[in-house]
């Protein structure tokens, strides 16, 4: 038994905090309503009933989880391919390369959008244990062989590393799983327990130890349940880098987004409240006492006997319901063009030829992403390739699709585009005609693009459904 092996590195606890947000965007409103405080903060003078109520008037426009996946699209509008040089029992095992049926590419697409979401995502290659004295042709005959399984960045608790033979490479790794069971009290039912893998690298292979939270005598221990061997020497952990920043660790990417999504969930909510407060008329009664009664109403008048007296609604004037609007439809634009940056070359020193061009196209962060994707599979089949005792660098090779960047011209004149709309000397519609036209934004007709907004709009009570209707007459 130990206290310990649960316990996360400070390493990954730094990154977790940074990785909350963006997390919480991908889960949509119901995650950010259960955030609570930590995204939306109560005012000084609101109670708490005021505050929940608040809460769930708030609904998330979610530009974030839109970019996230429009680019992982973007990436996949064309399949992973694999080579001529990959083995064809690994061609095979592609079809369902995690043994829950997903097929390669929508098992790269899962990895690429975790990783694209928290920075990092990980590719642990598995073979499950063989049956003592079994042959290779009892593995093929039962169907024993490789798959791979993505471990996202919250669950890698902790590593070890260090140089050996000029490679940085993995010595220990800790993996928090929940795991389903099978209730033996009840024939329908499922039990959860917590369990951490420990993978550790000896001189003489890989040993795993499986830890699983259970209750001794009424307090929690960790206890270790299963050990064994691996057959390969290295720890079979691959990270996919979206935005590295250290061996095995990375940050969200898309960070700037998050916190323009996240001022856009806090502005979202004082215009909902306000519209709330402005839809009540108040009634403002004047020169009446305190015992004065009177009944307002269908089918009812008021006598006064003051002639100073009077009666009235008293309305909101609405300038700052306008101000909010336009707040809104502000962060609404900067989501959608801080998304572009992701397709914009970053080249170094260059020529003025078609190869330049050509390569810039590559250098765009989204194209560097894919090809960090690529690497990534390719190391997998590695691993895959030797368990099938295939050897080293067996695996072959993999084609990820980069075939989406904008090249040097077309980052100049989107730059130029965006001043122009940024100074009303274009209109939004005209921009976003120009982004389909170029192949920045997914097909589709402005007349829809421009109803999806005024729908989004509404949905978040900034216009009222009359006046888009209007709008649209």
């Amino acid at each position: 038994m130990t206290s310990t092996v649960a316990k996360p590195t400070d390493l990954y606890l730094a990154a977790e905090e940074k990785r909350a947000l963006p997390r919480a965007l991908m889960g949509g409103t119901e995650a950010m309503r259960k955030a609570g405080k930590a995204f939306l903060p109560q005012e000084a003078a609101e109670s708490e009933p005021a505050y929940n109520d608040r809460l769930n008037r708030t609904f998330l426009f979610n530009g974030y989880r839109k970019t996230v996946r429009d680019m992982s699209g973007k990436v996949f509008t064309k399949p992973v391919q694999m080579g001529e040089d990959v083995p064809a029992n690994l061609k095979a095992a592609a079809e369902n390369i995690d043994l829950t049926g997903q097929g390669l590419n929508n098992f790269a697409y899962s990895v690429f959008e975790a990783g694209m979401n928290d920075g990092i995502a990980y590719i642990l290659v598995e073979m499950p244990p063989a049956q003592e004295g079994a042959t290779r042709k009892d593995d093929i005959d039962s169907g024993r062989r490789p798959y791979l399984v993505l471990i996202e960045s919250c669950a890698l608790i902790g590593f070890k590393s260090r140089v050996i033979a000029g490679h940085h490479v993995l010595t220990q790794v800790r993996i928090l799983e929940t795991v389903a069971e099978d209730d033996p009290k009840d024939e329908f039912g499922q039990v959860e327990f917590q369990q951490v893998r420990v993978f550790d690298r000896k001189d003489d292979g890989v040993t795993f130890r499986v830890y699983r939270l259970q209750k001794i005598e009424g307090k929690e221990e960790w206890v270790l349940t299963e050990e064994g061997v691996t057959s390969l020497k290295d720890i079979t952990l691959v990270p996919f880098y979206a935005n590295r920043t250290s061996f095995m660790m990375g940050e969200p990417p898309l960070e700037d987004l998050a916190y323009l999504n996240l001022a856009h969930w806090q502005s979202s909510s004082d215009q909902r409240n306000i519209l709330h407060v402005a839809r009540v008329p108040i009634l403002l009664a004047k020169g009446v006492g305190e015992n004065d009664k009177f009944v307002v109403g269908a089918n009812s008048f008021v006598r006064m006997a003051n002639a100073e007296s009077d009666l009235k609604y008293v309305e909101h004037s609405g300038k700052a319901i306008e101000s909010g609007s336009n707040d809104l439809e502000d962060l609404e634009f900067q989501m959608q063009t801080q998304g572009l940056e992701l397709l914009t070359p970053k080249p170094g020193s260059q020529t003025a030829t078609g190869e330049a061009i050509d390569q810039a196209k590559m250098n765009s962060p989204l194209a560097m992403m894919a090809d960090n994707l690529k690497d990534a599979l390719e190391q997998a089949f590695g691993y895959m390739a030797q368990y099938e005792g295939l050897g080293e660098d067996a695996g072959g090779s993999i084609t990820v699709n980069t075939d989406f960047g904008i090249t040097m011209r077309d980052a100049t004149d989107l730059t130029t585009l965006l001043a122009a709309v940024n100074a009303g000397q274009i209109s939004r519609e005209t921009f976003i005609k120009e982004l389909i036209r170029r192949g920045v934004l997914m097909d589709t007709s402005v007349d829809d693009e421009v109803e999806r907004i005024d729908n989004d709009a509404e949905a978040l009570g900034l216009i009222k459904p009359e006046d888009s209707n209007a709008n649209s007459e």
